[in-house]
């Protein structure tokens, strides 16, 4: 039913003959009032629910604010978690293992999450039973994107730090696994010395635990020069040497020594046990359907006129990806991973499967087998203590995941718009 209302619509030109004047006539209906109250009901409920966010999101950093604001000094960023001291307690080491795995997960995941994501956008198959296994991929890309990580950190737990026991298993105190490089395996023995100062004689049998040495030996100091190492007998009635050097290189008969392993920091075995490297490739395959997924939104972001124009002046399929598609979607790669590194930085659950909840670690990771401990861990396992000290820790360390995290993204973001200018 047609009504009249004094509020002009449609500029309030009136129709030819009706006697309203310019500007005082409008028509409405009793639909359209209806449309008009849903659409303004609707937006009124989209403000209320982002006020409302912003609002949790405010109680909560003031929240955390003003518990862990007094606790954001030099010693939190320096000094490492103390069970002795909390008052002193620190989350270097934690800092350092969170940029190490994250680095780990960001080499391993983005090349191949945007090479997939290339390959299933830009070379799309022509034939039935491949469009069939195309759609399959995909349709499983899109389904692990919502599994939880604690899935994820179990099949890393089976993959990357154990590899179903093929390489052998990870034990203490023995040699682990198949060590592929940058080991070397010695028996660790004090000389005459004295102070604890030892010298090391190399390793030929890996079963054998210790060493008993009874004649003279070939043995490496702490520099790596190698010497013969000397016995003296308290037995022979032969006096003991007075020189400290010849003392340094000189072992009391029948002393025994002790398994010890020097590595360096591209040391790798096989299975990679409950190391830095299992933990960053497994946040890997947490991100990687993320990854994924906003590779391919970006690149269908772009205008199929370009890969058009492209072909046009003669270009490749590679040529036109490399060239031009690639590129167009470089802004959108990198919004989708700014999200999921930061999704990476915060997981816990994965890590707590992967590497266990042990903090007490005074410094980042030696070599590529080291075990770390990152900040959700340690915010975890400080905010389930009891002590006021603790908490008020875990609040502060809340803070600075928060602030590492933004300074991540800001980069990110930096790298995006410069790209994109350019």
């Amino acid at each position: 039913m047609a009504t009249v209302s004094s509020t002009p619509v449609d500029g309030g030109n009136s129709p030819h003959g009706t006697g309203f004047a310019a500007g005082e006539y409008s028509v409405t209906t009793d639909n359209s009032k209806r449309r008009k109250l849903y659409s303004r009901l609707f937006y009124l409920l989209c403000v209320f629910i982002s006020a409302l966010s912003v609002v949790v999101l405010g109680v909560l950093l003031v929240s955390i604010g003003w518990q862990g604001h007094s606790r954001l000094t030099s010693d939190l960023l320096q000094n490492s978690h103390s069970e002795l001291n909390p008052d002193s307690a620190g989350m270097w080491p934690s800092i350092v293992g969170s940029i190490f795995i994250c680095g780990i997960c960001a080499l391993s995941a983005l090349p191949l999450g945007v090479g997939t994501a290339i390959f299933l956008e830009e070379f799309k198959p022509t034939s039935k039973p491949l469009k069939m296994l195309h759609s399959f991929i995909q349709l499983n890309i899109s389904n692990l994107a919502g599994v939880p990580s604690i899935v994820y950190g179990l099949l890393g737990l089976s993959l990357f730090v154990f590899m179903f026991n093929v390489f052998g298993r990870i034990q203490v105190n023995e040699s682990s696994g198949t060590e592929l490089f940058g080991v070397s395996h010695y028996y660790q023995v004090l000389s005459l010395a004295g102070g604890g100062h030892t010298v090391l004689i190399p390793q030929d049998d890996e079963s054998q635990a210790t060493i008993s040495v009874d004649a003279p030996i070939q043995a490496v100091d702490r520099d790596g020069k190698k010497f013969e190492l000397a016995i003296w007998d308290p037995k022979s009635g032969t006096p003991k040497p007075s020189d400290p050097e010849v003392r340094q290189r000189t072992v009391r008969k029948g002393q025994v020594g002790g398994a010890y392993s020097e590595t360096e920091w591209y040391y790798l075995r096989l299975p990679f046990g409950k190391s830095f490297l299992a933990a960053g490739l497994t946040l890997s395959l947490v991100i990687l359907p993320i990854v994924i997924i906003a590779s391919q939104e970006a690149l269908r972001g772009v205008p199929p006129s370009l890969r058009e124009a492209s072909f046009g002046l003669g270009a490749t399929k590679w040529q036109t990806v490399r060239n031009v598609s690639l590129p167009a979607a470089l802004p959108g790669i990198m919004t989708g991973a700014i999200l999921a590194m930061g999704r990476a930085i915060g997981e816990a659950a994965p890590i707590l499967v992967v590497l266990g909840a042990a903090v007490a670690k005074n410094s980042g990771p030696q070599n590529l087998m080291d075990n770390v401990v990152t900040m959700p861990v340690l915010i975890f396992n400080w905010a389930g203590r009891q002590q006021a000290a603790y908490q008020e820790l875990a609040a502060a360390a809340i803070i600075v995941l928060l602030a590492v995290l933004l300074l991540m993204n800001s980069v990110a973001i930096y790298l995006r718009q410069k790209m994109r200018v350019g």
